[in-house]
C-alpha cells in the first residue's frame, strides 16, 4: 500500500476518533474508528508504523484535548506529544508481532492486549497519569462495563478492529460479530437488577470562585427536607474543621434544612506545613469523616497526595467522597467500593475558562466510574458539570454548565459489587504485564531477523 493511501486511512481513523468524543460525541463511531489506522499499518516499514502512529497520536490528541491551551498555553503542545508517543510505541510493535506462523485470531488477541496494556500503563502507571481519550471512554457505559470496566472495552474494541482487518473471511467475520455484539451491549437500557436500597435525597450546588457567605446564599434555596448537601471542590480555601465560627453556620444550615451530612470541599493542614486537597464530611453533631485526594492534578499546587479511599458509616448509609481528578482513574473509586461505599458524593472542580469542551470531556469519565461499579453517583462541581448518575452509567440530571444553582435529586444506596470491582479490573494491570512481554518478544524476534541472510 503507498504511504499517501495510509496517510489518509491515518487521517480518517484520526477524524472518527475526535468525533466520538464531546463536544459532537458521535460516540457509535467509536466502534469502527480504530479500524483504519490498524489497517494504514498492516504491512507498512517500521519507520513508516512511527510516521503513522505519530501523526494519528498528534491529531487524536490535539484535536480532542485542544483546551490544554487554555491551561498550558504552547506547552501543551509537549504535553500532547507525549501522549503521542505511546501510540509510536504500539505502532512500532504492530508489525513486528505479525508472523506467517501466527493465526490471525492470535495476532488479533495479541495486538488487542498490545493496545490495552500500553493504554492502561499511560492512564494508571505512568509518571504523568492521564487516562482520558480511550475506545472504552468513547463509548457510552454499558453492559459490559460492570463487568470488564473501561480497559476491557478498549481491548474489545482493538481485538474486533484487529480481526476485521485481516484479509481472511472467517476472522473478519469474528470481528463483525465481535463489533454487533459490542454494539448491542450499548443499547439504552433501565438499570437492571439494581439492588433496592435505601432512599437518599442529596443537593449539589454549583458555582465557581464563589465566597463562603455566597455559597451560604446560593444553599438558601435548596429544598427542605433534604438529607444531604454537597459543595464543589475548593468551596473552602481552609480547614473547615479548624473554623468554629464558619463550621456552625453550616450545621445551623444543614438543621434548616433537615440534612444528615454535609460534604465540602476543604483543605488539611499538616504538622510540616504542607497541605492535603480534602473533602470533609459534617454530621449534626461531630465531622464524620474525610478524604485526600489521591490524585492531585499534575503541575498544579494541589496538595499532597492521600493513600486511601475511605468509607465512612453515616445517618445516610456508608459514603465515600473521592474528589474530582480522583474519579478519572479506575483505582480510587473502586477501592471506595470496595471499602463498603454505598453511595458516592463528589466535590469537583473545572475552571470556567478551560471550556465547555473539556467539561463535557470530564464529565463522561464519572458516568463509567458509576457503571464501573454499580453506584449512585453525585457530582458537584465549580462550574460544571454538577450531575447525578445511576448504577447504569446514565445521567439522570445535571445543571446547565458555568450557572450557580442548585441540583435536587433522589438516589439510592448501593451495596452489591460488580463483577468489575470483584475481579475485571485485573483486565487492565494483566494486560499491561502482557504487553512488556510482548514489547521484549518483538525486540528479539526483529533482531533476529537482521541477523538471517538476505534472500536474492
Amino acid at each position: 500500500m503507498p504511504f499517501g493511501a495510509r496517510a489518509f486511512l491515518t487521517l480518517l481513523s484520526a477524524a472518527l476518533v475526535i468525533a466520538a468524543f464531546p463536544p459532537l460525541h458521535w460516540h457509535w463511531l467509536a466502534l469502527m474508528a480504530w479500524l483504519p489506522f490498524i489497517l494504514s499499518l498492516r504491512g507498512a516499514s517500521p519507520k513508516a508504523s512511527a510516521v503513522l502512529g505519530l501523526l494519528h497520536g498528534m491529531l487524536v490528541f490535539s484535536g480532542t484535548l485542544i483546551w490544554l491551551t487554555e491551561i498550558f498555553g504552547p506547552m501543551a503542545l509537549l504535553l500532547q506529544f507525549i501522549l503521542a508517543m505511546f501510540t509510536v510505541f504500539f505502532a512500532m510493535i504492530f508489525n513486528t508481532l505479525d508472523r506467517p506462523t501466527l493465526s490471525p485470531w492470535w495476532y488479533g488477541l495479541m495486538t488487542a492486549v498490545l493496545w490495552t496494556g500500553i493504554e492502561y500503563f499511560r492512564s494508571e502507571w505512568f509518571t504523568l497519569r492521564f487516562p482520558w481519550i480511550t475506545p472504552g471512554t468513547a463509548l457510552p457505559p454499558n453492559a459490559l462495563t460492570q463487568v470488564i470496566g473501561v480497559y476491557g472495552v478498549s481491548l474489545v474494541v482493538i481485538l474486533a478492529s484487529t480481526w476485521l482487518s485481516s484479509n481472511k473471511r472467517k476472522t473478519q467475520g469474528a470481528g463483525i460479530a465481535v463489533l454487533i455484539l459490542l454494539g448491542a451491549a450499548f443499547i439504552p437500557r433501565g438499570t437492571g437488577e439494581q439492588e433496592k436500597g435505601v432512599a437518599v435525597r442529596v443537593s449539589a450546588v454549583q458555582g465557581e470562585t464563589l465566597s463562603f457567605d455566597q455559597y451560604m446564599e446560593l444553599s438558601a434555596s435548596i429544598p427542605t427536607p433534604t438529607q444531604a448537601i454537597v459543595w464543589p471542590e475548593y468551596a473552602l480555601s481552609f480547614d473547615l474543621r479548624e473554623n468554629p465560627e464558619k463550621l456552625g453556620r453550616i450545621r445551623h444550615l444543614m438543621a434548616e434544612k433537615e440534612a444528615e451530612v454535609f460534604v465540602v470541599g476543604s483543605l488539611t493542614r499538616h504538622p510540616d506545613k504542607s497541605w492535603s486537597n480534602t473533602s470533609i464530611i459534617v454530621g449534626r453533631d461531630t465531622i464524620l469523616g474525610s478524604h485526600d485526594k489521591n490524585r492531585p492534578v499534575h503541575f498544579f499546587d494541589d496538595g499532597e497526595a492521600g493513600v486511601e479511599a475511605p468509607a465512612w458509616p453515616t445517618p445516610i448509609g456508608r459514603i465515600s467522597t473521592p474528589i474530582c481528578f480522583d474519579n478519572d482513574y479506575s483505582a480510587v473509586p473502586r477501592e471506595a467500593v470496595k471499602n463498603g461505599a454505598e453511595l458516592l458524593l463528589i466535590p469537583s472542580m473545572d475552571a470556567q475558562h478551560w471550556t465547555a469542551r473539556q467539561h463535557l470531556q470530564h464529565a463522561e469519565l464519572f458516568r463509567h466510574r458509576a457503571a464501573e461499579n454499580g453506584r449512585w453517583l453525585v457530582v458537584a462541581a465549580s462550574s460544571g458539570m454538577t450531575q447525578v448518575i445511576d448504577p447504569s452509567g446514565k445521567r439522570v440530571d445535571s445543571l446547565p454548565l458555568f450557572d450557580p444553582g442548585v441540583l435536587d435529586t433522589q438516589i439510592t444506596s448501593q451495596s452489591i459489587l460488580t463483577p468489575y470491582t470483584r475481579f475485571g479490573w485485573i483486565i487492565g494491570p494483566i494486560c499491561t504485564i502482557a504487553a512488556a512481554l510482548l514489547m521484549v518478544a518483538a525486540v528479539v524476534m526483529q533482531r533476529r531477523d537482521m541477523k538471517k541472510p538476505a534472500v536474492h
